[in-house]
């Protein structure tokens, strides 16, 4: 029996899952994932995975940063994300609700402002560019009740029309 209730979810993860994943075309922070956890119940982050996944064009020698941030701002647009329990027993919903800039067609998560940094890393500005980090059990990242946060990417040099993955696993 598991101690805890583990879910996955991520950019695809919307009612009908198809591959379209967030899209940037700019330097600043852009949400891929957004999160809210309840005024009864934190969540613990497990995992992160993000990937560069393709674009009409990229720019030479840049990078992106995939960051994980305590958010603020009413967030607006994207699509509901739905994450999938992957512990064994019952089918339970996960507390914490989540929108993705990814889904049937892509739609920028708005309003929203990076604040604390819980985790980062870079990768190369090329398709196919992945990183993915699990980290030891009892050194996840914490999220508080009541606490709004996101998976950002930020590009060094604008691309054309690039589109991003990203996924968290979490415990509730």
């Amino acid at each position: 029996m598991a101690i805890a209730r583990y879910y996955k979810v991520g950019v695809f993860d919307t009612s009908t899952p198809l591959a379209t994943g967030g899209t940037s075309t700019v330097t600043t922070p852009v949400p891929l994932l957004h999160g809210t956890t309840i005024a009864t119940q934190d969540v613990n982050i497990s995992a992160v995975r993000c990937s560069v996944m393709g674009a009409t064009l990229f720019p030479a020698n840049a990078s992106v940063v995939f960051s994980l941030n305590i958010a603020t701002g009413a967030q607006a647009g994207g699509n509901a994300a739905v994450p999938r329990l992957l512990s064994g027993g019952s089918a339970l919903a996960a507390n914490t609700t989540f929108l993705t800039a990814g889904g049937t067609a892509a739609a920028a998560i708005t309003t929203v402002t990076m604040t604390t940094e819980l985790w980062a890393q870079s990768i190369p500005f090329t398709a196919g560019s992945s990183w993915g980090e699990w980290f030891t059990p009892g050194f996840e990242i914490n999220i508080p009740i009541s606490t709004k946060f996101a998976l950002f990417v930020t590009a060094s040099s604008a691309g054309t029309a690039t589109t991003f993955a990203g996924e968290i696993e979490f415990t509730e």
